[in-house]
């Protein structure tokens, strides 16, 4: 880590800032207008700008500047002083260039002031500095809104998330037939790739492609189910206001990674997905793409998703999972007869004696010429020179 004292940060910082090209992180209690001013502007050029600040007096002018855009690509968190002022500086360029240390994203603070800042120069220290930032920017979110304030109001705005369809918010919730009614905002990282590698001089192989990859930010895994990529790339994503009024509950799961650990299990997957093996001359070689030849843009969105609970005439319990941008359903979950564990509805198994479903925990396959499925009542019922 580089360490700079002196009376101008700014020859540090500014350069490659307003040279960003992707993204621009910043935690600083104060921030001059003027800089607000070009954040602003900055982000309207397609640039994400994270912006973490406090809502004191003499930082009024700028918190006004950052409110009033709506923007999607300016994400502004605003600490209340009070209960939780933060006085750390980070500023983070395009995930190449960090820095902290004292310094605030002011005139004084960037041109006259003397000033301590560390200065990132490898991969490991970006990460550091990386982590501190998503660490305080996350800790607020968590503060800002919980599952219980989500549940407990009935209007309130989602940030970063895609817009909710009117036409899916089920007129029919007074019906009987729909026993409960729940929507969860489930967070994503969203990944597009792209590589062109060429190898040899005089006959280059050429290695290229390009794509996307999800990943669920409560489970770790890979989603790129094609229903949740569409719902990704379809629509938008903003600031989402909802009115409840009470009439069903809502969730906001909180994502268990940060961004840059689903980075790196996307460029994992990537590079798994793009191992190849090519001969040259008289031997077999292996291509991995190299991390640092993948061009990789990020996002991050709350998906909308209903989980319905409805009663058939049956008797029998289902849930319908809908996403809730387009209404397209997206899987169906039943209750087993048995034991009342969920499961999808293509993994149910029909008791051939009374047609009821259940999980395959609680069937069994019974005869040895005709076999047949029965469920655990219907076998005990049988006469026992039927049961084999």
């Amino acid at each position: 880590m580089k360490s700079y004292h002196g009376s101008n940060a700014g020859s540090q910082i500014e350069k490659p800032l307003w040279n960003a090209r992707e993204s621009i992180w910043i935690i600083s209690p104060w921030i001059g207008a003027d800089y607000a001013r070009r954040l602003v502007s900055m982000s309207q050029k397609g640039i994400e700008v994270r912006i973490v600040t406090s809502n004191d007096d003499l930082n009024r002018e700028s918190v006004e500047v950052f409110t009033a855009s709506d923007n999607p690509n300016l994400m502004c968190l605003v600490l209340d002083k009070e209960k939780a002022f933060v006085h750390s500086k980070i500023y983070i360029v395009d995930r190449q260039y960090a820095f902290s240390g004292s310094a605030n994203f002011t005139y004084s603070g960037l041109n006259k002031n003397v000033e301590r800042l560390d200065i990132a120069e490898n991969k490991e220290e970006l990460q550091d500095i990386e982590t501190d930032f998503m660490r305080v920017w996350f800790e607020f979110e968590r503060k800002r809104m919980s599952n219980k304030e989500l549940t407990d109001r009935t209007s309130y705005s989602i940030k970063n998330a895609l817009p909710l369809n009117p036409t899916t918010n089920y007129a029919e919730i007074d019906s009987p037939d729909i026993k409960e009614k729940e929507l969860v905002y489930r967070p994503y990282y969203f990944f597009e790739y792209n590589f062109h590698i060429s190898f040899g001089r005089y006959r280059p192989i050429l290695f290229q492609n390009s794509g996307l990859v999800v990943i669920d930010g409560e489970t770790r895994q890979i989603a790129n189910d094609d229903l949740l990529v569409q719902e990704i790339q379809s629509h938008p994503k903003g600031d989402c206001f909802l009115k409840t009024e009470n009439k069903y509950k809502v969730t906001r799961r909180e994502p268990k990674i940060r961004e840059f650990e689903a980075r790196r299990l996307a460029l994992d997957h990537i590079q798994k997905e793009n191992t190849q093996y090519y001969r040259s001359g008289r031997y077999e070689r292996k291509f991995v793409p190299f991390s640092n030849k993948i061009n990789l843009r990020s996002d991050f969105v709350n998906v909308p998703i209903w989980y319905i609970e409805r009663l058939e005439q049956d008797g029998i319990k289902h849930q319908d999972i809908v996403l809730g941008s387009s209404g397209r359903k997206w899987g169906e979950l039943i209750y087993c007869n048995k034991c009342q564990k969920k499961i999808w509805i293509n993994q149910a198994l029909k008791c051939q004696s009374c047609g009821k479903l259940f999980c395959p925990d609680c069937i069994h396959d019974v005869g040895f010429v005709f076999k047949k499925k029965q469920c655990n009542s219907c076998l005990r019922r049988a006469p026992s020179s039927k049961r084999c």
